[in-house]
């Protein structure tokens, strides 16, 4: 029943789409306002962004943009109109506009227009950019110890400002990270770190990497995290199933901050929260791939599977697997696989007698199919 739920909204979904597209009826944020990027160097520059909602095309609408250095609620209020000068196939629309002040706020709405008759303008909410702020990438930790993390991040633009102080904002609520390391002086664009320490260990930080110029602060959009003294496992599908036997994988990307880890692979057949079943563990001291064979599984079984790592400080777990084992013994009874001609067509009379008997098809019926179909004959005769 879930398989059947599911695909009929996947059939539904597009749908549902297609008839509002085709009626004329337009969701009210049909277009909305994105981001902004950088043009030049000097921070006088940008490229605006905007998004037409899926469902909709270009070959209904035209796009533009609006911006002033003040907010408004009318469209018609903005100093400023540009046509969008370029569109993509993922339904977004932008602009270049230039002559900026790198130090003025300015305010900017995505906007469209239908071409369909009666159709009203769609547009999205006010964003501000300065165009002189700097930017920077957020990246993933390079180390993580027992009690310290060496954060990473990227400056990617200064903004047209000589230099830019690059630090991060970290700590163990996401909303109110409320602690920041020492400020770095960067005179170009380029990779910087910083190692925290003192943390406790198992506890989640999250982090944001930030810029700050001579005009703005900038944030990193995106945030990430860690566990200090935490090791990383990734449980991988496993491989070489057999009707008993099955070859568990994984993979271990930190130690931590230990000099060795444990890993293992916890399993269960009843239901993905009851991995009451256990490999053997092994003993890691680098990070990469692991597997462990393990026997005296149930024929034709689904197992869920994940991975463990426990260097003696924390534990981690990957995501769960599912996976089937293989049926019961094969009957003995069953025809050898040899090459013959059955009715002028070179099959594997083997393969055909075990199709039959599997799946209950008279050799009337599975001759009709081959003659009907030949692609089958020819396919069969290179297995």
């Amino acid at each position: 029943m879930k398989n059947k739920k599911i695909k009929f909204l996947v059939i539904m979904i597009p749908l549902v789409i297609l008839i509002s597209a085709l009626s004329g009826c337009i969701a009210p944020n049909a277009i909305q306002t994105k981001g902004w990027d950088h043009v030049d160097n000097e921070g006088t520059e940008v490229r605006l962004w905007g998004f037409l909602v899926l469902g909709q095309n270009f070959k209904n609408w035209d796009g533009y943009f609006v911006y002033d250095t003040e907010f408004h609620d009318e469209l018609q209020h903005y100093e400023n109109k540009v046509e969008a000068d370029s569109y993509t196939g993922l339904n977004t629309f932008s602009v270049v506009i230039g002559g900026l002040d790198r130090a003025t706020e300015y305010h900017y709405r995505a906007v469209g227009e239908n071409t369909q008759p009666g159709a009203e303008v769609r547009f999205g909410v006010d964003h501000t950019f300065i165009p002189g702020g700097p930017r920077v990438l957020v990246l993933v930790p390079s180390e993580i110890g027992v009690e310290s993390a060496v954060l990473e991040a990227e400056l990617t633009h200064l903004g047209g400002a000589p230099s830019c102080q690059v630090y991060f904002r970290y700590g163990t609520d996401p909303d109110n990270m409320n602690q920041e390391t020492t400020k770095q002086t960067m005179t170009s664009t380029g990779k910087y770190n910083f190692e925290v320490t003192g943390l406790t260990s198992c506890e989640t930080y999250y982090y944001k990497a930030v810029a700050t110029n001579d005009v703005d602060t900038w944030d990193s959009i995106l945030t990430f995290n860690f566990q200090a003294g935490t090791p990383t496992v990734e449980t991988f599908f496993p491989n070489d199933i057999t009707t008993t036997t099955a070859k568990f994988r994984g993979k271990l990307f930190n130690l931590g901050g230990t000099a060795e880890c444990q890993v293992w692979f916890e399993y269960g057949d009843q239901n993905p929260q009851q991995l009451d079943q256990t490999t053997d563990a092994i003993i890691l001291t680098t990070t990469g791939e692991f597997d462990i064979d393990e026997e005296g599984l149930e024929p034709d079984t689904v197992y869920y599977t994940r991975a463990v790592a426990n260097n003696g400080v924390c534990e981690h777990r990957g995501e769960i697997k599912e996976f089937r084992t293989l049926g019961g013994v094969q009957d003995t009874n069953e025809e050898p696989i040899d090459t013959q001609d059955v009715e002028g067509q070179p099959i594997l009379n083997g393969l055909l007698s075990r199709l039959i008997k599997r799946y209950n098809i008279d050799e009337e019926t599975l001759s009709n199919i081959l003659e009907k179909y030949p692609i089958f004959n020819r396919l069969l005769a290179l297995i």
